[in-house]
């Protein structure tokens, strides 16, 4: 459902603790911050689930006096931000969030960029892409697969179809998979 870039040198990372910035939306919509924050959730309860590392989540009173990278603007990730977050809570990688797109009424989409960064070297060493819209067939077949799969429940793609929380939880399933 989504595509995923790796680098060839991924390996050589040691990577056992991972900040998780407050995701970034491009279109903000003020209204709407708890359901970013629900968005948030649904990714770290599931890369906690599928990868080894230690997920520390950081909150906006985390990065106060630093300004948060805003890659998908600037194009890259400024070393002293790195280097201070690397120091201040023993991180070896962020994963950076981006919502591109998002509507929660029926048919919902949402869009997701992820990038894990690199403390020590700055460069991302894995970087995802999903777009979810529900209006897609692919994209109900698979919904429909995974409720059954993961969900256990018979009536869980019609709710994931209908639920914002569910459907992130959905699209975090799917990006989990990709790293």
């Amino acid at each position: 459902m989504g595509s995923a870039k790796i680098t060839s040198d991924f390996e050589s990372y040691t990577l056992r603790r991972v900040g998780v910035l407050p995701f970034s939306e491009i279109n903000k919509d003020p209204m709407a911050a708890h359901e970013v924050g629900a968005i948030e959730t649904s990714f770290h309860s599931e890369f906690a689930a599928a990868t080894p590392y230690d997920l520390v989540p950081l909150r906006a009173q985390d990065l106060a006096e630093l300004l948060p990278p805003d890659p998908f603007r600037e194009g890259w990730y400024a070393p002293a931000t790195l280097r201070t977050l690397r120091e201040r809570f023993r991180l070896d990688a962020i994963l950076v969030g981006t919502i591109t797109s998002r509507r929660v009424v029926v048919p919902q989409v949402l869009g997701v960029q992820l990038d894990l960064v690199s403390c020590e070297t700055g460069q991302t060493i894995w970087s995802a892409d999903l777009q979810l819209d529900a209006s897609s067939e692919e994209t109900r077949e698979a919904i429909d697969s995974w409720a059954h799969g993961q969900l256990g429940e018979e009536h869980g793609a019609k709710m994931t179809l209908l639920s914002p929380k569910k459907f992130a939880s959905f699209a975090a399933y799917q990006m989990a998979r990709l790293l």
